[in-house]
């Protein structure tokens, strides 16, 4: 055995100066590649539910905030009205989120399940990977899977046949 035994701080030490001299994500950019989505649909369904439930919460807190500066029997209303379609449109939307699978890794992109990320997976700061996925998919059609790293674009056509345009080809007949 060489030297003195390595201490947990040690490690630590050593981790921070590897990490210090790792390139800056800026240093050398590449141009990400898109990979295409076999059938959409369930990303788009989902996506739909989730800003349903991002609209519901919205108009919560504007009521509530109408509600604290005037105090009435109708801004009552819409806030409880707004806080039952908020839950049901979670709910939804917790279940088509569920349901929908990265093709690669066949992980669920679009909600977190504790699981490790991958470390080119793409993240909006204040929110977690599920939420920065959908909120991509919402703005630019785009979304990286936070298990696997792959970047894809849901409005790219698929370059294989699926079962879903498969029927969309002619078929040749001798």
């Amino acid at each position: 055995m060489k030297g003195k035994p390595k201490t947990g701080k040690t490690i630590l030490k050593q981790r921070r100066k590897r990490h210090s001299e790792a390139p800056t994500v800026n240093s050398n950019p590449k141009p990400r590649y898109y990979r295409s989505v076999p059938i959409p649909r369930s990303y788009f369904s989902s996506v739909f539910f989730c800003a349903l439930n991002y609209i519901g919460i919205i108009a919560g807190i504007t009521t509530l905030i109408v509600f604290f500066n005037t105090p009435s029997k109708l801004a009552t209303d819409v806030f409880m009205g707004c806080v039952i379609f908020s839950g049901v449109t979670w709910f939804i939307s917790f279940v088509k989120r569920r349901q929908t699978f990265c093709p690669l890794c066949k992980g669920t992109p679009l909600i977190n399940s504790g699981a490790l990320t991958h470390k080119n997976s793409f993240r909006i700061i204040p929110f977690n990977h599920g939420v920065s996925a959908v909120l991509s998919i919402i703005a630019t059609h785009k979304f990286c899977c936070m298990y696997c790293g792959t970047s894809y674009d849901i409005l790219k056509p698929a370059s294989q046949l699926t079962p879903e345009n498969k029927s969309d080809q002619p078929t040749s007949q001798p």
